[in-house]
């Protein structure tokens, strides 16, 4: 919000300039982001009156103008707007003059001096979105007759500085000049004056009827005000308007618009002739249309709160105006219109419609209830000060006026709470200082609090108030007292994710990040169980709707993405959380580590003799067990051949760590291979927070052994269906500290076998690390293993 200084001193008399101003406020509690001197820049810059306007001898487009700058000569200056014309009062910069970015000089133009410029309000540095729209591309012409050689930066409120107020969600009163008044009135304990004047309202009697039939709607005044002439708005009003960052459009807009400013209450102005006698406000009509101000038509939902004639909407209720009874040159008769509007309504609204205003911003935040009336006076007020020949008729409409919040309060409740001793009677002078009431019974300060603070509801808000205002630099400066202190340092998860990182890092993988965000469909891709899903209530993007269950989608994007660009051999790694929903949309989803990874291509083994290889099943195998191995659990997990959707229903197995399910591991199926545009491609995922918690959590070291070790083959024929996980726990069984290592080193299915069968080879490694072992040794365990896969079934060959 911005926010001009000369007008924010018109309520308090603060003797700090603008920047010291700023840093009180900012410690009091409302951030200012930046202060801007808005003459900073300009200089020899007076008001011109144009006597004369020719066209320029060699140039169709320029024109020589003999301008009064109120010296004895007239200054000669070319121009080249298409709007300059004798008889207007006008900006002129003098030679020596300075613009943002520019000195003026004496020059020639054509062949003809020019001893000045007539300039724009862009030029004199104003940003183009507050300019009026009928000098965008064109000199400014002051609409009144103006004091010759005057400084156009007194004449247009440019000897002003603009505080940039950046306003929090909770703090809504502050987007006014009344609520910022009384914010000033309290940090620098000054009295604030409104000059609020008590109307009776002895207008005429009014033929308009308000009828409100949305609850979403808890006030709406409406006032009729006939015998106006719509035009530019006076010099003053419009200079007010741009300091604040709002283009003025006409006098009727820009007052409605300046009550926004000066009492945080929105309004809108209706051309009455386009309206009638009657307004009804309710719910929109699924399907009904709108054209808004902005010319856009909007189809309506139900939830929208819409003004209506009586038949059709004439306006989105705290956020935009319809473009059919819009106030225009032709309007001679208006309704004002100052509402209090659901909050929760108007954000709906303006987030289905993608449409945002200074209106809807307010309302959003929520505005002070029992503001109505008496915005809607002021408004009537400046309209009479224009026409005192107008003719107003009373107010109507639906009110129901809010009563005061009490909060009770102790003294050495807000002492205790923050550490410091204050009397009660310093308390209850900060707390009058912001227009609270205050009374005092027994112990406790009953507190009412003003309908302009909706933020303000419990004991804890008040005892921040009183802190903001006393200010936090009072406060003492003491240690925090331990009674017993910890040593800091990484937790083992956090340990043990940094390691895993850089385990698969350095083994040549990608650490990625992929958005937590999956489309509806890809949220429950690749998962084991079933869960609950988890979905935005207003997604921005229907592929960003749904919190995800699983890494691989999100892994696979990234491949398909990457591969699109011609990157087709990679090892990507992500460890992340996803999230699984319980039902019950009050409760938060369980938040669950997992690592996952997906591979595709190829790998090189020796660069440099371009020796490379494919990646497959086993290369994912190998990769995942890095971090098993890592983790000590190797050992412990074991692998189940499964039917997993979306997986290659021959090549994925479930991961188990003991008997429970912890991942999967397999070749993505060639349909959704094909689908995202991947060559054949591999995953594994496991949950982490399961693999961590396990105990054994240290890797261990273990000695290499002095002794030479002995290998056996044994090649066999095994059923068909038969997974290697128990031919190895056939061999595990013979339980022999000897075997060391078991290898799968070839696998064949053929013709030649017989039916139903392949033919496995298996290298089995015998080591001890306390002495050399000898034949007889190894046989004697050797013959245990054959008889154990004997009597598993296979076919020794």
């Amino acid at each position: 919000m911005l926010v001009s200084y000369n007008w924010l001193k018109q309520y308090t008399n603060v003797e700090d300039n603008a920047t010291d101003l700023a840093e009180k406020i900012t410690r009091g509690g409302i951030e200012i982001e930046g202060v801007d001197y808005l003459a900073e820049e300009l200089s020899n810059v007076v008001v011109g009156y144009v006597e004369s306007k020719e066209k320029h001898p060699d140039a169709e487009k320029l024109s020589v103008c003999q301008v009064n700058v109120g010296e004895e000569e007239n200054l000669q200056i070319v121009c080249g707007a298409p709007n300059v014309d004798a008889g207007q009062y006008v900006i002129v910069a003098k030679v020596g003059a300075k613009l943002p970015g520019i000195k003026i000089k004496k020059t020639k133009l054509r062949g003809v001096e020019s001893q000045g410029m007539i300039c724009s309000l862009k030029e004199l540095g104003l940003n183009q979105s507050v300019i009026p729209k009928n000098y965008q591309e064109g000199i400014y012409i002051f609409g009144e007759k103006q004091e010759l050689g005057a400084d156009v930066s007194e004449v247009l409120g440019l000897n002003d500085y603009i505080l940039d107020l950046s306003i929090t969600p909770n703090r809504a009163d502050a987007l006014s000049m009344r609520g910022l008044s009384y914010e000033l009135g309290a940090l620098y304990n000054k009295a604030v004056t409104f000059n609020d004047k008590e109307v009776a309202e002895n207008y005429e009697q009014t033929t308009l009827s308000v009828e409100v039939e949305s609850p979403s709607c808890k006030n709406y005044l409406g006032q009729v005000i006939k015998n106006i002439e719509v035009k530019d708005s006076p010099l003053w009003l419009q200079v007010r308007l741009m300091s604040s960052g709002i283009r003025p459009i006409n006098n009727i807009v820009d007052i409605t618009n300046y009550v926004l400013l000066e009492f945080g209450q929105p309004m809108h102005a209706f051309d009455k002739d386009l309206v009638g006698d009657k307004i009804v406000i309710r719910d929109a009509k699924e399907g009904e249309v709108l054209e808004t101000l902005d010319g856009v038509e909007r189809k309506l939902q139900d939830t929208d709160l819409v003004i209506t004639d009586g038949k059709q909407p004439i306006a989105l209720g705290g956020v935009m105006g319809g473009k059919n009874t819009e106030v225009s040159e032709s309007t001679k008769n208006i309704i004002l219109e100052s509402a209090y509007f659901n909050s929760s309504s108007i954000r709906r609204t303006s987030a289905a419609h993608g449409l945002r205003s200074d209106s809807s911003a307010r309302f959003e935040k929520g505005i002070d209830s029992n503001m109505q009336l008496a915005a809607l006076q002021r408004a009537v007020e400046l309209i009479l000060e224009l026409y005192p020949n107008a003719t107003v008729e009373s107010s109507v409409g639906v009110v129901n006026k809010e009563q005061e919040r009490e909060v009770a309060i102790t003294t050495t409740y807000i002492n205790n709470y923050l550490g410091i001793i204050l009397s009660t009677e310093e308390i209850i002078s900060i707390l009058e200082s912001l227009n609270f009431g205050v009374e005092v019974a027994a112990e406790e300060l009953i507190v009412k609090v003003p309908t302009r603070r909706p933020d303000i509801s419990i004991k804890q808000d008040l005892v921040e108030e009183v802190i903001r205002i006393y200010g936090y630099d009072n406060l003492a400066s003491t240690l925090p007292k331990f009674s017993r202190t910890t040593k800091g340092g990484l937790t083992y998860t956090q340990r043990a994710v940094r390691d895993l990182r850089r385990l698969y890092v350095n083994a040549g993988f990608n650490d990625t990040i992929n958005y937590s965000l999956v489309s509806d469909e890809e949220s429950t891709s690749f998962t084991l169980k079933n869960h609950h899903k988890v979905k935005l209530l207003m997604p921005m993007t229907e592929t960003h709707s749904t919190l995800r269950q699983s890494l691989i989608p999100g892994l696979l994007n990234t491949v398909g993405y990457n591969v699109a660009r011609k990157q087709k051999d990679l090892k990507l790694v992500e460890i992340g959380r996803v999230f699984f929903g319980s039902g019950d949309d009050n409760v938060q989803p369980k938040e669950t580590l997992y690592l996952g990874a997906a591979l595709t291509g190829e790998e090189r083994a020796t660069k440099w003799l371009k020796d490379s290889r494919e990646l497959d099943f086993y290369a994912a195998k190998g990769y995942l067990e890095v971090a098993l191995e890592y983790l000590g659990l190797d050992e412990k997990v074991t692998y189940k051949k499964s039917t997993i959707d979306g997986m290659h229903p021959g090549r994925t197995a479930e991961v188990y760590l003991g008997v429970e399910r912890i991942g999967l591991i397999g070749e993505v199926h060639p349909l959704v291979a094909e689908k995202l545009g991947l060559n054949r491609t591999y995953v594994f995922e496991i949950n982490l927070d399961k693999v961590i918690s396990e105990e054994k959590v240290k890797p261990k070291y273990e000695e290499v052994t002095k002794y030479p070790e002995i290998t056996r083959d044994i090649a066999m024929l095994v059923d068909l269906e038969d997974e290697y996980q128990n031919i190895y726990n056939a061999i595990e069984s013979v339980n022999s500290k000897l075997i060391t290592n078991v290898e799968l080193f070839d696998l064949y299915v053929g013709l030649e076998l017989v039916a139903g069968k392949k033919s496995l080879a298996l290298t089995i490694t015998y080591s001890d690390k306390e002495k050399t072992l000898t034949d007889e040794e190894v046989t004697a365990v050797h013959e245990k293993v054959l008889a154990a896969l004997t009597e598993y079934g296979a076919i020794i060959r």
